[in-house]
């Protein structure tokens, strides 16, 4: 069966943007952004975990923040779904539609679109509502040693509590940390 799986950068104070949404304190991740000379030459165990994938979900704001970047859809070959309160909402890529409600019924949709596992990518609401629907199997977070003091929060609006235990650890030097936890 499809498991959820939250694999997103965080702050060290649990920050997954900044409050305009930007992401220029993660090398690389923005257009331009510049990577420092000795950031470890890995993907982070990115591309193992992608290839576990064929279904995604996003938020509108994490939806339109990517396609702002100015690449290629990043995602060709996973099913997308936008999660959106805009009832016209008309995604711009292929293979991608709005949800417009997360609850029981569209999590079942989701399993069913899904013969691998499911990528939860974000923004942090998007997070804390599986979160409450006991939709998150595993979380890889990927820590970098940045304090912004203030941002988007990894699980904004008070998610209920859920208990995960700590089942991997991976160091890339001093640029990050992959912290991997599974739900209890």
């Amino acid at each position: 069966m499809p498991k959820f799986k939250l694999y997103i950068a965080t702050t060290i104070d649990g920050f997954i943007a900044r409050e305009d949404g930007s992401l220029d304190w993660l090398p690389g991740a923005e257009p331009g952004s510049e990577v420092p000379e000795d950031f470890p030459e890995t993907d982070g165990g990115y591309g193992e975990f992608y290839s576990t994938i064929d279904v995604i979900v996003l938020g509108k704001k994490t939806y339109d923040e990517v396609m702002g970047f100015g690449v290629d859809w990043p995602y060709p070959d996973a099913k997308a779904f936008v999660v959106t309160s805009d009832t016209n909402f008309k995604p711009q890529t292929d293979n991608t539609e709005a949800i417009h409600k997360l609850d029981d019924e569209s999590i079942q949709k989701l399993k069913q679109a899904s013969n691998q596992n499911i990528w939860v990518i974000g923004g942090g609401n998007i997070i804390t509502q599986f979160l409450n629907l006991d939709a998150i199997d595993e979380m890889i977070l990927s820590q970098f040693p940045v304090i912004l003091g203030k941002g988007i929060p990894l699980f904004p609006n008070g998610p209920k509590e859920t208990k995960f235990k700590l089942i991997k650890t991976e160091s890339f030097g001093s640029a990050f940390v992959n912290l991997t936890y599974q739900k209890l």
